[in-house]
This record gives C-alpha cells, sequence and structure tokens, in this order.
C-alpha cells in the first residue's frame, strides 16, 4: 500500500512540474514575440501600450472627457476585432485601422481632426519603417 501512495504522489509531482515547466515556456514564447515583433511605439506591444496611446492623444488633441470615452471604445472595438498579433499581418487590418480611424475623426472637432491626422501620418511612416529594422536585425 505504501508504494501505490507513493507512485501516486510522484505522479501527481510529475503533472505539476510539467504543467509548471508549460507556463513558463508559454509566457517566455510570449515574451520573445512580444520584443521580437513588437515596435516601441504607443499603442503597441503590452496592453498598456493602447492605454497611453489614449492617453496621449487626450493630451495632444485636447480630448474632453466624452471623446476619450468613445475613442476608448472604438479602440475596444477593434481590439475585438483583431487578435493582439501584430496588425499588418491580419487580413482586413487596413480597411479596420480605416474604419476606426473615421470613426474617431467623427468624434473630433476639426481642430483635432487635423491633429489626428498629423499624428497618424507620422505613425504610418514609422510603421512604414519598422520592417527595414526587423531585416537589419535578422541579417546580425
Amino acid at each position: 500500500m505504501a508504494s501505490l501512495s507513493k507512485v501516486k504522489t510522484q505522479v501527481w509531482l510529475l503533472i505539476l512540474v510539467v504543467f509548471l515547466l508549460g507556463g513558463v515556456a508559454g509566457a517566455s514564447v510570449d515574451r520573445l514575440l512580444l520584443f521580437k515583433g513588437q515596435s516601441a511605439s504607443p499603442g503597441r506591444g503590452e496592453r498598456g501600450g493602447r492605454g497611453k496611446m489614449i492617453e496621449q492623444m487626450k493630451t495632444d488633441l485636447n480630448l474632453t472627457d466624452e471623446q476619450t470615452t468613445a475613442i476608448r471604445t472604438i479602440f475596444e472595438d477593434m481590439r475585438k476585432e483583431f487578435s493582439p498579433r501584430r496588425f499588418d499581418e491580419c487580413p482586413g487590418v487596413k480597411e479596420s485601422r480605416e474604419k476606426s480611424r473615421a470613426r474617431v475623426r467623427a468624434v473630433l472637432t476639426q481642430e483635432q481632426q487635423k491633429k489626428f491626422d498629423e499624428m497618424n501620418a507620422r505613425r504610418d511612416a514609422e510603421m512604414m519603417k519598422e520592417p527595414a529594422k526587423d531585416s537589419a536585425k535578422d541579417s546580425k
């Protein structure tokens, strides 16, 4: 009987170790992909980035609380539509991005729209530079 109890304990310990190692491996791969595939620009990477981007927009565009809430909802809708993987790799992302930008513009005043368009132009220019940076890293 003592032998059977010892075997059961060993089996449960083995299952626990395998479970823990799987969690550590999964977290490591997630971090590796996050740092390799994401840029440091606002709104990308960790979930806090999206909040930072909204706060940056709130400051840069002088948004009201109602506008901030509406824009946060738009971003959440887009997040639900696409996984947190790199947007450029998802089919239909360009159309969704344009649709979301149009929804955001509808919430803004004309002056805010101009600033928003400038911000997007800078962000798009940065995104166009990213593949060149990634390929330069890969060639090292």
